[in-house]
C-alpha cells in the first residue's frame, strides 16, 4: 500500500534522468568553434539586413566567456565590421546549448534634436 505512495515520485525521478541524458547528449557535441561559426553566418545576413555600412566578413567576430553573474551565458559573440568602434557591433549571447539567448544590433548613435 506504501509503495503507491512512490510511484509518482519514480516517475519524476525516471522523466528528469532521461531529460538530463538528452541534454547531455546535445552538449557534448557543441564545440565553441561551431557555435562561433554559426553566429558569424548569421552576422553576415544580420549585417545584410540592417543595411549598416562596411563590408561583412565572417573574420569580423570574436567570442569571449561571458562575465560573472550571467548564469545562462556562455559566450558572448560580438561582430565588428573593420574600422567601425563598439557602437557599430553586433553582440549574440549564446547559452549553454548553443542557443540565442540576446541579440544585440548596432545603436542608431545619438537622438536628433526634434525639429520645430
Amino acid at each position: 500500500m506504501r509503495i503507491a505512495y512512490w510511484i509518482p515520485i519514480a516517475m519524476l525521478a525516471l522523466v528528469l534522468a532521461v531529460v538530463g541524458f538528452r541534454y547531455g547528449l546535445i552538449r557534448q557535441g557543441i564545440t565553441e568553434t561551431d557555435v562561433i561559426t554559426l553566429y558569424a553566418q548569421k552576422y553576415l545576413g544580420d549585417h545584410a539586413d540592417s543595411g549598416a555600412l562596411g563590408s561583412a566578413q565572417i573574420s569580423d567576430c570574436a567570442a569571449r566567456p561571458a562575465e560573472r553573474g550571467h548564469l545562462w551565458t556562455w559566450l558572448v559573440v560580438t561582430c565588428r565590421p573593420e574600422g567601425h568602434t563598439d557602437a557599430g557591433s553586433f553582440r549574440y549571447r549564446i547559452n549553454w546549448l548553443g542557443g540565442l539567448i540576446e541579440y544585440i544590433a548596432p545603436g542608431e548613435g545619438a537622438p536628433r534634436a526634434p525639429q520645430t
